[in-house]
């Protein structure tokens, strides 16, 4: 499993940091969307390799992305986060127009801060 998120976004950052803080276990890696890594990923799923509109987790083969990554991400934090999975009951059509929202904004809720954490080098993919 891996979280491509928009390195060059503090907000994304922090999202980023608070996973860190509430998974239950080290399974998930993280990319930022500007590695080549994810430039890889990417070009595999027909998607630009300058994409940055939204957060993505790989999971199975599968590319997940806006509301959808962020609930499948929510199924890897501690128990406490599961009962946000009750907006799977919402359309995906309105989840994704709420998620477009804060997408659109995201750079004003945040100055950028690096993550990269040398205790958590190994999770980070370059």
């Amino acid at each position: 499993m891996v979280i491509f998120y928009d390195g060059d976004c503090g907000f994304c950052n922090r999202s980023v940091q608070l996973i860190l803080k509430y998974e239950r276990n080290t399974v998930v890696k993280f990319a930022s969307l500007q590695s080549a890594f994810a430039k890889m990923v990417l070009k595999e799923f027909g998607l630009e390799s300058n994409y940055n509109e939204s957060i993505l987790f790989y999971e199975n083969d599968r590319l997940y992305s806006k509301s959808t990554a962020i609930l499948k991400i929510i199924s890897y934090l501690k128990w406490y986060f599961y009962p946000l999975l009750i907006i799977w009951l919402i359309p995906n059509l309105i989840r994704d127009k709420v998620y477009d929202l804060i997408a659109r904004n995201r750079k004003r809720f945040s100055i950028i801060c690096k993550i990269h954490d040398p205790k958590q080098s190994n999770r980070f993919l370059d």
